[in-house]
Parts: C-alpha cells; sequence; structure tokens
C-alpha cells in the first residue's frame, strides 16, 4: 500500500540494466504510484483497479481515470497501460475517451486536476531531490 509520501524505489544496479529492463520499472513504479493515488482518491484497494473483472461502477471509473493520467500526464502508450491492468489498448483508448468527454462537467475536471497535480507533482518533486543530491 501506498503512504501519503510515496518514495520512487532505486533500480539497483541500473548501470549494468538493459535500457528496456530500466524502462519497464520505471513504468511499473509510476503505475504503482498513480494507481495508488487514484484508488486512495475513491477510497478502494489498489488491486481492486487492477482486477480481471470490471468491477463495481466506481472501480471502472477510477481505472479509466487511472489509465487517463497513464497515458495523458506520463505519455505511456495505450498498449503499456492496457499490458500493466490485464486489458487491451482499445480498452485503455476507450477509456481515455470517456474521461476527456467527461471533463466537462465541472466536478469530474476539479477532480481530475486535483489527481495530476498529486500524480505528477510528487514525482517531479522525487525528480528534483535526485537531482539535488547529485
Amino acid at each position: 500500500m501506498f503512504h501519503s509520501s510515496p518514495s520512487v524505489p532505486t533500480v539497483s544496479g541500473a548501470e549494468s540494466a538493459e535500457p528496456d529492463d530500466l524502462l519497464a520499472q520505471a513504468q511499473t513504479c509510476i503505475f504503482r504510484h498513480v494507481t495508488g493515488c487514484v484508488a486512495r482518491d475513491v477510497g478502494i484497494g489498489t488491486q481492486a483497479l487492477s482486477s480481471a473483472t470490471r468491477g463495481a461502477p466506481r472501480v471502472a471509473l477510477a481505472r479509466q481515470v487511472a489509465m487517463y493520467l497513464l497515458h495523458v500526464d506520463f505519455a505511456l502508450s495505450f498498449e503499456a497501460v492496457g499490458r500493466m491492468f490485464g486489458r487491451d489498448r482499445t480498452t485503455v483508448s476507450h477509456a481515455c475517451r470517456v474521461i476527456e468527454d467527461g471533463r466537462d462537467d465541472i466536478w469530474l475536471d476539479c477532480r481530475l486536476a486535483a489527481l495530476e497535480l498529486a500524480c505528477c507533482g510528487s514525482v517531479q518533486q522525487q525528480r528534483a531531490g535526485l537531482r539535488g543530491a547529485r
């Protein structure tokens, strides 16, 4: 489970790891961070977001929000996001369209903006901290 201030795990042996392995590790770290933020906001467990079944409507919406954030804010491909959730890329594409269309609702737009700040802001703070430590 995530705590209120999640930290980015360090990659041991990063100097000898393959670039594809580092990319996969970074994507997994981002996935955990985003799903943790979304699950905490909705009040569900992170495992519900990755469930093989659709689940309750609020779980399905939370999963769509997480997919949207991973694709739009972290520039992960539909294929990569789909793999993380055990779903097809077309499902991710549909989720992104649903959430983007839903941004016309001021309530949803404000919640998404807050989630974007929570997810992206803490990642940027962690990157700045890593740069300052060099």
